[in-house]
């Protein structure tokens, strides 16, 4: 259900933006989160990726796939580098550059098809990074409070 709301979210924020603003990766990041935050949800978050990513291209881009490419990659990528990890090197930071540095592969292409061309590039860039780093803390926030709550 948390995967559905996120889609919706992000499909209405890019509607809402009218194509002015590049709306942050919510679905994607609501993905990662759960992927890392929720050791047990790594199939169910790759086929939701998948799913969601060819949504997506059917509902705005209009090749079929190439979104949907983009999620479940850089969902595998980020459970492989998390869970290479030892569990006492898994701390707040780490989760939060990794939440981050997950959307970079999706914000970029997004931007470059876009067609924002020189000084562009970094203006559409540090406004779409300004919508996404509160999202970034929030769930730094949430998985700090699952550490202190944890029974360890």
């Amino acid at each position: 259900m948390i995967y559905l709301f996120s889609w919706y979210m992000q499909d209405f924020l890019w509607i809402l933006s009218s194509g002015k603003v590049l709306v942050p990766e919510v679905f994607l990041l609501t993905l990662v989160f759960l992927s890392m935050y929720r050791s047990e949800d790594g199939v169910r978050s790759v086929w939701a990726a998948f799913l969601g990513g060819v949504l997506w291209d059917l509902r705005w881009t209009g090749f079929p796939g190439i979104t949907s490419l983009f999620y479940v990659a850089t969902i595998m990528i980020v459970r492989w580098l998390w869970h290479s990890l030892p569990v006492s090197g898994r701390t707040i930071s780490i989760f939060g550059l990794l939440l981050w540095s997950s959307n970079m592969p999706v914000a970029l292409g997004r931007i470059y098809l876009w067609g924002a061309r020189g000084l562009s590039i970094l203006q559409a860039y540090l406004i779409q990074q300004s919508h996404i780093v509160p999202l970034v803390l929030l769930g730094c926030a949430a998985y700090a409070w699952r550490l202190k709550n944890q029974d360890v």
